[in-house]
């Protein structure tokens, strides 16, 4: 048996085309989905604005106060009756941090009677997280 040998070999080509469209794909993909992140601890509300900045807040106890003045701890549903018992243990004799996150629109009364909860539950300091709206006057 006689084998023929060609002359002219053909070399194998790889197509990059459709492996740098998957990763254009994937690029765009991931950029989106890290600008569409939640605001704050997951719970929207409309914060009251103020003209003077914030400390940046770096680890603390949330407490969010919705509209129709429903209470988060963190990200979880809490009725006023247990937040006491929720934040002392999420305090642990330690006298930390616990923000007000209330919408604008939330009764007063609603925002006071929390910060007494947090109190008594053991908070060293109380903040209330505002939205800041910088203030420019004319001729500066």
């Amino acid at each position: 048996m006689r084998f023929r040998h060609p002359k002219s070999r053909v070399e194998a080509a790889f197509n990059l085309t459709p492996l740098i469209d998957v990763v254009f794909l994937l690029l765009i993909f991931f950029m989106l989905t890290t600008t569409f992140r939640t605001i704050f601890q997951g719970i929207k509300v409309d914060l009251p604005t103020t003209t003077t900045p914030q400390e940046k807040i770096e680890e603390s106890i949330v407490i969010s106060i919705t509209r129709d003045n429903r209470i988060y701890l963190g990200t979880s549903r809490v009725k006023k009756s247990g937040l006491v018992k929720l934040l002392k243990s999420r305090l642990k004799g330690r006298q930390g941090l616990v923000i007000i996150n209330a919408d604008k629109n939330t009764r007063h009364g609603q925002v006071v009677e929390v910060m007494d909860l947090a109190k008594r539950a053991g908070a060293g300091r109380l903040g209330i997280l505002t939205s800041y709206v910088k203030v420019v006057k004319k001729g500066e």
